[in-house]
């Protein structure tokens, strides 16, 4: 059991009500950018553009963090067993096996026509494509394991500014 002083506690929410809205949201605005690195750091990275594409965006009375990639909601939540599409598992085994996977910017061939894969890269690719539809993917909860941290980043931006 943890004991609180009630004075302590209302000094506390003394000094949380004197700070403006302005002070406030420039603290919750801080807190969300100091996150976005260690999001980054988390994320999977193949090509590149899912660690790419955390931002956010400042409204009236939000901050909204996300991942404006097409996949995020996959990466984030996983999905139920279904059978994907066999020519992106096939770009990714090309890029897994050659060893090209890069998040650097370079510029990586997916237009390749599906004859010209080794049988390597048709049998991981049909590998994976097998086991998708047996299980799904994955979840991996990147935000929601950041959701802590993000929460730590903001509670100290706004002790800053008090």
């Amino acid at each position: 059991m943890k004991r609180v002083n009630l004075d302590n506690f209302a000094k506390e929410l003394k000094d949380w009500a004197n700070l403006s809205l302005a002070q406030k949201r420039k603290a919750v605005v801080s807190g969300v950018a100091k996150s976005i690195p260690d999001l980054v750091a988390a994320s999977p990275v193949d090509t590149g553009l899912y660690a790419a594409s955390w931002d956010f965006t400042v409204q009236e009375n939000s901050v909204i963090l996300g991942n404006y990639a097409p996949y995020a909601g996959v990466i984030e939540y996983g999905t139920r067993p279904f059978t994907p599409p066999i020519t992106p598992l096939l770009q990714w085994a090309k890029r897994v096996l050659s060893g090209s996977t890069t998040a650097q910017g370079k510029t990586i061939n997916t237009g390749q026509p599906e004859s010209d894969y080794s049988p390597e890269v048709w049998a991981l690719a049909k590998g994976v494509q097998k086991k998708i539809s047996i299980y799904g993917m994955r979840p991996r909860h990147i935000m929601e394991n950041a959701i802590p941290q993000i929460i730590e980043n903001i509670k100290e931006e706004l002790k800053r500014v008090a």
